[in-house]
C-alpha cells in the first residue's frame, strides 16, 4: 500500500469521525422530535447505571433499551451507511459494526476504563454523560479539541 492509499484512508476515517461527532452534537443542540428523546433515554439508561454492557444482542446493534437503539441508529449507524454509500468507502462500516458489536458496550460508558488520547472511550466518554456540553466525539477527542467541546476527565 502506497503512502497516498494510506493517507486517503487515515483522511476518510477522520472525516467519517468528524460527521459522527456533529451528529451527536446537533442531538444535543436542537431538539429533534424522537431522535433528541431517544438520545436522552440513552443518557438515562447509563446514568442510572441499568446500562446491560456486552451482550449478545449487540450483534444485531441492540443496545440496552429500544430506545437507545433508534438512537444509536439516528445518530450512528445510519449516517454511517449513508457514509459509505456516497464515498464507497464500505470498510468504515465494517470497522464500525466490529467496533459496535464487540467492543463498544463493553468500554465506551467503563469507568476503569481509560485510554486517552488514544480513545474517547471510558472515563472520557463519561464527562459527557455528567456534562453534556462536552466530549461528543466517538474514537478520537480530535474534534472536541478543534471544536471547543473538549474537558480532560478527573
Amino acid at each position: 500500500m502506497n503512502e497516498i492509499a494510506i493517507l486517503e484512508y487515515v483522511l476518510v476515517f477522520l472525516l467519517w469521525n468528524m460527521m459522527i461527532y456533529w451528529m451527536h452534537r446537533i442531538i444535543h443542540m436542537v431538539h429533534i422530535p424522537y431522535v433528541t428523546d431517544f438520545h436522552w433515554d440513552h443518557h438515562r439508561v447509563i446514568t442510572q447505571e441499568q446500562h446491560l454492557g456486552l451482550h449478545w444482542s449487540n450483534l444485531f446493534l441492540f443496545n440496552d433499551t429500544w430506545k437507545s437503539t433508534a438512537d444509536l441508529w439516528c445518530s450512528e449507524i445510519i449516517p454511517t451507511l449513508m457514509f459509505c454509500y456516497f464515498t464507497g468507502h464500505w470498510w468504515v462500516f465494517i470497522f464500525y459494526y466490529l467496533w459496535a458489536a464487540f467492543i463498544q458496550e463493553g468500554i465506551e460508558h467503563n469507568k476503569d476504563f481509560d485510554l486517552y488520547p488514544l480513545s474517547t472511550s471510558g472515563k472520557w466518554h463519561l464527562v459527557h454523560h455528567s456534562n453534556s456540553s462536552y466530549n461528543y466525539g466517538i474514537f478520537l477527542p480530535i474534534w472536541d479539541m478543534v471544536f471547543g467541546t473538549y474537558k480532560r476527565h478527573e
